[in-house]
């Protein structure tokens, strides 16, 4: 067994001594495991351009590599190898560093379990080139995964979408989390060493992640507060006006009622089913974006002729807007 550590905060900081914290207790809870620890706060992870190269070569019988090559190559293979992540990254406004966003960009578009196999699926049909067996099995195993959201107010709500944010990073790969924690109080604790239950807590956080490995997913008891989504436990959601209310990181509709002060969501079994992190929940995705060619392919047809006027304002904008 492999377990990983990945901090995205300075060296030896908050977030480094947090993550290595919880190593501590996945080695506890797998005493015979191998485990690794990064520190990505000096690499270099630069953002996703969009290129579309990594889908295309997939299509075409290769791999599904990114073309653009720096640090994050090597991070990524640390992930394939892992069968356990602990994940920790600071938040200065609401959400985690943008580093950690990059990776989850080139990470997640590649490691798609739902998108893989559709294309997999092709090649054993003969419709696209490759050999499915010859696609590397281990990039779609099971994997467990933690997550550490670290703040340094005492204001809860100026972190509000840290430990949210971070589940976008094992969804794709239909990771299982066992648990995340925000730890938004830096600023008051002065070192992470000093708050006993703090240590005491990512420490056991990570011991479970480590044990859950080996456990069926019914089995595994979700560390940290429930929160109102029952499958990633946050307590975002989207109001339209109505009761009908959604997750925004699991993507499910439940439905909100309220008794007095009380307010409860009700998310059916069938949502859940459906959550971002399932197979089913990636494939309605997958759907849809293959069947974005039929809708405009047709209109960009139909104005092919006209497009290049169109556009030229903006191609030569320059020209345009100081005329």
């Amino acid at each position: 067994m492999k377990i990983l550590g990945l901090s995205f905060g300075r060296k030896m900081g908050n977030t480094d001594i947090l993550v290595k914290e919880a190593l501590y207790g996945a080695k506890e809870g797998a005493p015979d495991a191998e485990v690794k620890f990064i520190n990505t706060n000096r690499l270099t992870i630069d953002r996703c351009t969009g290129c579309g190269a990594c889908s295309t070569s997939l299509e075409r019988g290769g791999d599904n590599d990114c073309i653009v090559k720096d640090d994050m190559q090597m991070v990524e293979e640390e992930i394939r190898k892992a069968d356990c992540i602990i994940v920790g990254a600071p938040v200065y406004v609401l959400q985690p560093v943008g580093q950690f966003k990059n990776l989850v960009d080139r990470f997640s578009c590649r490691h798609d379990v739902s998108a893989i196999n559709w294309v997999l699926d092709k090649r054993r049909r003969g419709e696209v080139p490759g050999d499915a067996d010859a696609y590397p099995q281990e990039r779609l195993k099971r994997r467990t995964v933690s997550y550490i959201s670290v703040g340094g107010t005492s204001t809860q709500n100026w972190v509000s979408m840290g430990t949210a944010t971070m589940h976008l990073f094992g969804f794709p790969a239909m990771m299982k989390a066992v648990g995340n924690y925000d730890a938004h109080h830096m600023g008051t604790t002065g070192n992470p060493v000093l708050d006993k239950t703090l240590i005491s807590n990512v420490h056991e956080m990570g011991k479970q992640t480590s044990e859950a490995y080996f456990k069926e997913d019914k089995d595994i008891k979700w560390f940290g507060n429930e929160g109102t989504c029952p499958v990633c436990h946050q307590n975002l959601l989207m109001m339209n006006g109505t009761t009908k209310v959604e997750c925004p990181i699991c993507g499910i509709e439940g439905r909100l009622s309220v008794d007095g002060e009380k307010v409860h969501v009700e998310f059916s079994e069938k949502q859940q089913g459906r959550a971002r992190g399932t197979f089913d929940g990636l494939r309605e995705h997958t759907v849809e974006i293959q069947g974005f060619g039929k809708i405009c392919g047709p209109k960009l047809m139909a104005a092919k002729e006209e497009m290049p006027k169109m556009l030229d304002k903006y191609k030569n904008f320059a020209s345009y807007i100081n005329e």
